[in-house]
């Protein structure tokens, strides 16, 4: 069985989708299904490389963004070339490009959409997708929703409820990667203060200003850290600085590897307050739950996010947009060390039990032979 996996982007692009393209074309390699990927490059050439785990990695070259979809027309060429033979093509969507260039060159190997959210805030790019999202999803052998929760809330996949398997995200355990020296002087750093750490693109629906406003809520003896870039990064910066709460709430910007797994290690409690759809499964908890981190996060309507974090169980899901009930789950937490420590640990077992890249390529490699058989699929029966 070979694969193609279709993606906006590929690492080292960082973001939630990235991170799960990534983690299952690495375990399909490592199970024995040859896998490669196409996606958009973020310069106006095509690159084509080799993956250290063997697989091919082809970029196809982008003239830039428009209504946060990647110009890429080079992937419809790039897509006709390595279709030949494929017996499953796996798109994640949303990405108008994926869609436009799987419409014009419509390959005959089984096709699975992987549907990581619905386009929530860009709706005249919405209106102008709709024809072409709703041929693809007619012609989907499969669709891949990340949970229950969001199979049955989105508006968009109702009609092809009966194609939908649920195959929650899964990532790699980074839980052993931090340095023991780093924690210690990160602490340090911090005064000794209880951490709340939370991490995401600086963006709309990532409720960080609300996070902020908790902050000013939480006694002196807690520090917020708020890791990543974005646009609006610089605005989060002059809130914390109107809000006198230089002391309390730190935005380090992006950080390296390294440092995301020191930061892991170092915090108490991990903070996600989005307060949209468009958070459809927050992939990022699932890192703190590895690393045995109890998670506040915010009871979002027909999102994945209340379902991954179990609340009373790995955590609290507070309302969206409370900063005052926010900051009382935080405090709970953090003042609370044996509750957190209960949390914790089943947050751990959740993400082992759950949320693994070896459970996500396990069952995904089941639906895959459910649609192509213990034979080639319609990609290599056409060459025969």
């Amino acid at each position: 069985m070979r694969v193609l996996q279709l993606t906006k982007f590929y690492p080292p692009v960082h973001g939630g989708m990235e991170a799960t393209v990534w983690a299952l074309t690495e375990g399909l390699n490592a199970a024995g299904v040859p896998t490669d990927v196409l996606c958009a490059n973020q310069r106006p050439v095509t690159d084509c490389e080799s993956a250290p785990a063997g697989y091919r990695i082809v970029r196809a070259a982008s003239l830039g963004m428009l209504l946060s979809t990647s110009m890429a027309p080079a992937m419809v060429g790039q897509l006709r070339e390595l279709a030949g033979g494929r017996d499953v093509i796996h798109v994640h969507m949303p990405d108008p490009m994926a869609a436009l260039a799987l419409r014009l060159v419509q390959p005959r190997a089984h096709l699975v959409v992987h549907w990581h959210s619905d386009i929530v805030r860009q709706r005249m790019s919405r209106r102008l997708y709709e024809p072409l999202q709703r041929w693809m999803l007619d012609r989907a052998d499969a669709i891949v929703a990340t949970s229950e929760n969001y199979a049955g809330s989105s508006p968009v996949l109702q009609r092809w409820r009966s194609k939908v398997t649920v195959i929650p995200i899964g990532i790699g355990d980074g839980s052993g990667r931090s340095s023991g020296k780093r924690v210690a002087a990160l602490r340090t750093f911090h005064s000794g203060k209880k951490i709340v750490f939370a991490l995401g693109r600086m963006t709309y629906y990532k409720g960080f200003d609300a996070l902020i406003d908790a902050a000013a809520l939480l006694p002196d003896d807690c520090v917020v850290v708020i890791a990543g870039g974005g646009a609006l990064l610089d605005r989060f910066r002059a809130r914390v600085v109107a809000l006198r709460l230089d002391h309390r709430v730190h935005l380090p910007g992006p950080l390296s590897a390294n440092d995301l797994s020191d930061h892991f290690a170092a915090a108490d409690v991990f903070c996600l307050p989005s307060t949209e759809r468009a958070e459809a499964f927050g992939v990022v908890m699932l890192e703190a739950m590895a690393a045995g981190l109890p998670v506040v996060a915010t009871d979002i309507a027909g999102s994945g996010v209340p379902w991954v974090n179990v609340d009373g169980v790995t955590g609290y899901n507070v309302p969206v947009g409370s900063p005052a009930e926010l900051a009382e789950a935080l405090w709970r937490l953090l003042h609370n060390p044996g509750l957190a420590g209960l949390f914790g640990q089943a947050a751990r077992q959740r993400y082992l039990d759950q949320f693994t890249d070896t459970v996500m390529t396990r069952r995904t490699i089941d639906l895959y032979r459910r649609l192509a058989g213990p034979c080639a699929g319609r990609g290599n029966r056409a060459e025969a």
